[in-house]
């Protein structure tokens, strides 16, 4: 209020003199531009494998469907069988957080995963009628279309609505994000299991690091994952859309808003970095269909 007392503002001098005496006002408000002009022009950092495993055969495309989970924890490198970057800290969270205390808890938790996937039979009911409904249409059903064909299912719909409003948000942020050009306008959630097979994968993995199984058996595990699982999804992106829309409606237990998505949802940037060429991507350059 005192520095403001001196400023005659029918002075153009004064005026400029006081902006003057700000300066450090301007550094700080230049500091603050110059951090987000930098961040904004540089490039988005790379996804970095293990120079020790091969990051372009068959083996690594059956790891790279556990890329997301792989990430996020995370435990080493996308391709690496060994979870090498597990430290004693993290090995010992893994065992009280998944109750991996021994090689059978190991292989009954990938068998859990790979089996149960964490389904819960209304919302699997609820996305069959909407796979059925598109076959028949041709495209992605609206809200409304998928509602009166649950209705017409013996559904109600008033329960089915928040389900529907869910997913698609979930659809909505996740394409808006990791782009258009990746999660297509007519792709859209037909099952929540790719949250739990990735989670199978890297779970496999994790047991390398635990000393429950050897990279051999880790891959053989991997390959029958795979082998049970792909059918499931048309792509990359239809895998990866479904591992984020399972993970956030697993966590939120289905009550979706932005709060729930920003906290449940973030493994979209690793789903774009995965996605994108540029990034050494593997699911940018790895087939689908193997």
């Amino acid at each position: 209020m005192h520095s403001l007392a001196r400023v005659d503002f029918n002075d153009l001098g004064s005026i400029v003199g006081w902006l003057i005496e700000q300066w450090w006002v301007w550094v700080i408000v230049g500091v603050v531009v110059l951090f987000f002009v930098v961040v904004w022009l540089l490039p988005d950092a790379k996804v970095k494998p293990s120079e020790q495993f091969s990051t372009t055969d068959a083996e690594a495309n059956e790891i790279a469907l556990g890329f997301l989970q792989i990430t996020n924890l995370p435990s080493g490198p996308w391709n690496d069988p060994t979870a090498s970057g597990l430290g004693a800290r993290e090995k010992s969270v893994l065992v009280d957080q998944w109750g991996v205390h021994s090689r059978q808890d190991w292989l009954d938790n990938i068998e859990r995963l790979t089996t149960d996937r964490r389904r819960r039979q209304m919302w699997t009911l609820y996305l069959a009628v909407r796979a059925g409904l598109a076959e028949r249409l041709g495209r992605t059903p609206k809200a409304k279309e998928w509602l009166a064909a649950i209705a017409e299912e013996g559904g109600d719909k008033r329960d089915a609505r928040s389900f529907v409003t869910a997913i698609e948000y979930i659809e909505s942020e996740v394409r808006k994000r990791v782009g258009k050009d990746i999660v297509a306008p007519g792709l859209f959630v037909k099952t929540l299991d790719g949250y739990a097979i990735g989670q199978a994968v890297a779970m496999t993995t994790w047991g390398v690091a635990l000393g429950h199984g050897d990279v051999a058996e880790a891959r053989t595990i991997i390959h029958r994952i795979n082998a049970d699982a792909r059918p499931d999804f048309a792509s990359w992106a239809d895998f990866g859309l479904s591992y984020i829309a399972g993970r956030v409606m697993h966590w939120s237990d289905g009550n979706v808003d932005e709060k729930s998505f920003e906290k449940f949802g973030d493994g979209w940037s690793d789903f774009k970095a995965a996605a994108t060429e540029k990034r050494n991507g593997p699911w940018a350059t790895l087939s689908w269909s193997r």
